[in-house]
């Protein structure tokens, strides 16, 4: 059996040098006090984050987790690559923000954290990792307190189904393999170098909707867009400011969805 925890860290560990160097992620200018949450999150997050408790799940190198810090809330983000987490505590100490961060998969979180949160967040390219959606949900639902939300926005897996030059469909949307990859390069600037190989798999928006329901929340609003606020796949183009189409297709198919959940 393919072991994906080891292979999804060591690619993840290569990737985190060549993300803080790159303009995509902008660590200068987020440092000087430029927003790194994007419109889809911000607009099911509460607009003043002072008193909330959040817990960020697979944070990469905590850009987003301690945005949420800076506008108020107290924040603990978790990730499964070493090197992004190392990344993430000098971050917070290069912005003077505090912040916790737990270096362990997703699933093993309750071996290293018992605490319950008003928030949970997660975003962009996150569940793809993951083989288990019930047990992903699971820990969503275990972290949250009586009422508390989970703010979740993903790529829409319209925008994965295609071959390279989105002329066909390669990849069926009704997947239950992992997909297993060897890669070289990243999706930021300056990271053609990055190489390993990556194993994901593509859930259903049923699955993810279902799991979560399952896993005892109610969901609240469910919402497509027809963009992506980050400029990620090579074939893009810019139809207005931070919203990002696929050349072939501008417009008509949706490429990012949210989901608001309360327990």
């Amino acid at each position: 059996m393919i072991d994906y925890l080891q292979l999804n860290a060591e690619q993840w560990n290569r990737r985190t040098p060549a993300h803080l160097a790159s303009s995509f992620y902008d660590v200068p200018g987020w440092l000087a006090g430029k927003e790194s949450l994007m419109a889809p999150e911000l607009a099911l997050l509460p607009a003043d984050l002072r008193g909330y408790n959040i817990l960020h799940l697979q944070c990469h190198f905590g850009q987003d987790t301690l945005s949420l810090a800076r506008r108020g809330a107290t924040v603990t983000g978790v990730d499964l690559s070493s090197a992004a987490i190392a990344a993430a505590r000098d971050l917070a100490k290069q912005a003077n923000l505090a912040a916790t961060f737990i270096n362990c998969d997703l699933y093993s979180l309750p071996e290293h954290l018992d605490k319950t949160f008003d928030i949970v967040f997660t975003s962009y390219g996150t569940i793809t990792w993951l083989p288990d959606l019930a047990r992903w949900a699971g820990i969503v639902a275990r972290y949250l307190k009586p009422g508390g939300q989970f703010v979740f926005a993903e790529f829409h897996n319209m925008a994965y189904l295609w071959n390279e030059d989105r002329t066909g469909i390669k990849y069926p949307y009704f997947n239950p393999q992992p997909i297993v990859e060897t890669l070289k390069g990243s999706y930021t600037d300056g990271s053609e170098e990055v190489t390993g190989t990556e194993v994901n798999w593509d859930h259903t928006i049923s699955s993810v909707i279902n799991a979560l329901i399952g896993a005892g929340l109610t969901l609240r609003s469910f919402v497509e867009y027809d963009y992506s606020p980050y400029n990620c796949f090579a074939d893009m183009v810019l139809a207005a400011p931070g919203k990002w189409h696929l050349r072939q297709m501008p417009g008509l198919i949706p490429l990012v969805y949210t989901l608001d959940c309360v327990k």
